[in-house]
């Protein structure tokens, strides 16, 4: 992926954007709101008096949380701009982003502000080989929401767009008419929440599946997770500070899978791969053990849970034999990828 990419994650749900906080996915763009091996929205683009913004900083919060600076125009240092635009984004059970306006100059303003919103329900594969859908799309305003769906037989996937402040939703996203006064500001939260059915009309609930929560319960897991690991004193602070930045990207691919309940195995890693794998998952258990031991004792158990206990050509199971990977996507729903122990 690109360096340039802004990405955000928990469990198998993650954003990845570009610098400015839109998304506008292609075929083969891992961009865009995933969850559970679906893309749940291939665009999000935000537009102010009907222009582009440009991006001035990118304030990475947390792995869960980002923070987009922005204004009209070029984005250089010599423009005087009037206006500052905040994007603040975390996911939780989809994502949620509050969107901040900012008015510097001595009079009100009154601007249109839009954003747009589509899905393409792909699937992570289908990204990765560049492969059509099969099924149906539907897109509906209910309730003041913006409601994207797609159906394949009994195989239904559901994203709803939502806002706190009045707006104008159409089937292309929602609009805000919006007077600022002088130094003033205007604040709405958007909320992107994605639903799933398996195959088997089976609910599949993505909090359910995936650790945290709230912004503040996710913040306060990961206090909890980097206290109960060992304590590192030196006095060469580069040293310090790789150990705890390496106990947060751990936690950071942290992965419950249902089978699991409340407890984390480690993912093997964003954005292909957001998933349990076998190997991935026992290497990474076992290389963390002394520092986070509650990672192999998990690893362990659902591991063994699915082991196998059969002879399956198609999923290369054998009696004994650990699983490769885990999938929950439509291909794999419908059999046309082995991912499904």
């Amino acid at each position: 992926m690109s360096e340039n990419l802004v990405q955000i994650l928990d469990g198998n749900t993650f954003v990845v954007s570009d610098p400015r906080g839109d998304i506008e996915a292609s075929a083969t763009d891992p961009t865009g709101l995933f969850s559970f091996d679906t893309r749940f929205l291939s665009r999000w683009v935000l537009t102010v008096g009907g222009q582009r913004l440009a991006a001035l900083s990118t304030d990475d919060l947390q792995y869960f949380e980002t923070r987009f600076f922005l204004v009209p125009g070029t984005g250089t240092v010599y423009v005087d701009a009037k206006l500052t635009v905040i994007r603040r984004r975390a996911v939780d059970d989809g994502f949620r982003e509050q969107l901040t306006i900012l008015n510097h100059d001595e009079r009100p303003v009154e601007l249109l502000v839009r954003m747009d919103a589509d899905c393409d329900f792909a699937d992570l594969f289908e990204v990765k080989d560049a492969l059509k859908k099969k099924g149906s799309y539907t897109t509906r305003v209910e309730d003041g929401q913006l409601v994207l769906a797609y159906e394949r037989d009994t195989y239904r996937r559901t994203t709803t767009v939502s806002t706190t402040e009045p707006a104008e939703v159409d089937e292309h996203g929602l609009q805000f008419t919006v007077r600022i006064d002088t130094h003033g500001s205007w604040t709405t939260d958007l909320r992107v929440v994605p639903d799933m059915l398996g195959a088997g009309g089976h609910s599949l609930n993505p909090r359910s599946a995936a650790a945290g929560g709230s912004r503040r319960k996710m913040r306060d897991d990961l206090e909890r997770w980097i206290s109960r690991a060992p304590r590192l004193t030196c006095d060469w602070d580069p040293l310090a500070a790789t150990y705890k930045r390496s106990l947060v990207d751990l936690a950071a691919l942290r992965f419950a899978p249902a089978i699991a309940g409340a407890r984390s195995l480690p993912a093997a890693g964003l954005p292909w791969f957001m998933t349990m794998f076998g190997r991935d998952s026992i290497f990474t258990s076992l290389q963390a053990l002394p520092f986070v031991p509650d990672l192999a004792s998990t690893t362990l158990r659902v591991l063994g849970d699915w082991q196998g206990c059969r002879t399956d050509d198609f999923r290369d199971e054998d009696p004994g034999r650990i699983l490769h990977e885990m999938r929950y996507g439509e291909m794999t729903a419908f059999q046309e990828r082995p991912h499904s122990p």
